[in-house]
């Protein structure tokens, strides 16, 4: 009886299981039915409003807006009319358009963007950042900066700040430079670049300008920003110079590696590089690499003997690099065919046939 009992008892707990997998289920596809009939029901609206003869075709080609297109809406006119600004500015190439759909989204949104900043659920705060970073509203500066001072300085809130900050420099608002103390110590390195990269105009200047008063990882990121932007201004080049007179081995280090980027130096930066490649490999092997490339970029003779010389060094890499750069010399090639028959050192006699097979690979494949 009680073996019954415990059956019966077992059969209603899982008919109840069954039975609420079954409205799970249920559940589950009815919100994925509306979610693909909203989505179908948006890309119509989207298509309708990318027409040439439609009120936002007529605004983007003119300039002048109809009062159906300015007229308040939510729900999907809305969410339409975001993914069709966000897909002109990807395929429009003219500045003019793109500065339109910026004036007509910060007419349109940034009221309710504002409205967002503050929601509680982080996803809805973060696609909001993304948002404004793509139309460029600067006028939510204050609603931005508002946030950060809600976030404080809590660690467990570095995510947010980081895109919070990140789109201040994307924006070119000056404020970002309040929060480099922070950013110093809770951003990492690719989060610093992330944030400087955007950076243009006025705000690099005063990077530029200012760098002496730097937190040293952002001093860092600024000069690796300058080289991969390939800014050739006579302060970016006066300021790497002076760089390679820092005491700091991971300033030299970059500075080195812009330069090589940069193509030139003057007499005085030549004479130093020479004096710092005369120490050898009592300096770290990282500089050691970057003065050989950039030796090989600006090709005076005088560097020769000692890319000669780097050929070997202790590390393989510095080694390599040597044996490139002197090969871009005018007796460059005479010079590493020679030390594969009368260099004194095996790793350089090797580091010298190595680079001659890998020029006569080049050659063949180039």
């Amino acid at each position: 009886m009680i073996d019954m009992t415990i059956l019966r008892i077992v059969w209603a707990i899982s008919a109840v299981l069954i039975l609420l997998m079954l409205l799970m289920l249920f559940y589950l596809i009815e919100r994925k039915v509306r979610r693909t009939q909203h989505r179908a029901n948006v890309a119509e609206a989207v298509a309708l409003l990318e027409g040439k003869d439609s009120p936002l075709g007529h605004y983007l080609a003119s300039g002048e807006r109809s009062r159906s297109l300015t007229a308040s809406a939510t729900g999907l006119r809305r969410e339409a009319l975001e993914e069709a600004l966000l897909d002109r500015l990807a395929i429009s190439a003219s500045e003019v358009e793109r500065q339109r759909v910026y004036e007509l989204a910060a007419d349109y949104f940034s009221e309710e963007y504002t409205e967002l900043l503050s929601r509680r659920r982080w996803s809805e705060r973060m696609n909001t950042l993304l948002h404004i970073e793509k139309f460029r509203i600067r006028r939510l500066k204050e609603p931005i900066i508002e946030r950060l001072d809600v976030l404080g300085d809590r660690p467990d809130t570095d995510d947010e700040r980081f895109l919070l900050v990140r789109t201040l420099a994307s924006l070119q608002l000056e404020e970002m430079f309040d929060y480099f103390a922070i950013a110093e110590h809770r951003f990492s390195e690719l989060q610093l670049m992330q944030l400087l990269r955007p950076v243009r105009g006025e705000l690099l200047d005063r990077l530029v300008r200012d760098f002496d008063r730097l937190p040293p990882r952002i001093a860092h990121c600024v000069l690796d920003t300058l080289r991969l932007g390939n800014i050739r201004t006579t302060e970016v080049l006066e300021l790497l110079e002076r760089c390679l007179r820092s005491e700091d081995t991971e300033m030299r280090i970059r500075a080195l590696k812009a330069l090589a980027n940069f193509g030139y130096m003057n007499e005085e930066t030549a004479d130093l590089l020479e004096e710092r490649m005369q120490l050898g490999d009592s300096i770290a092997w990282p500089e050691r690499l970057m003065q050989a490339r950039l030796a090989g970029v600006v090709r005076e003779d005088r560097f020769a003997p000692y890319l000669e010389k780097m050929m070997a060094d202790p590390a393989y890499e510095v080694r390599r690099e040597a044996g490139a750069s002197l090969s871009k010399y005018r007796d460059g090639m005479d010079r590493i065919r020679l030390m594969t028959e009368e260099h004194t050192d095996r790793f350089a006699r090797d580091m010298a046939l190595e680079t001659l097979e890998r020029r006569a690979y080049e050659r063949h494949v180039g």
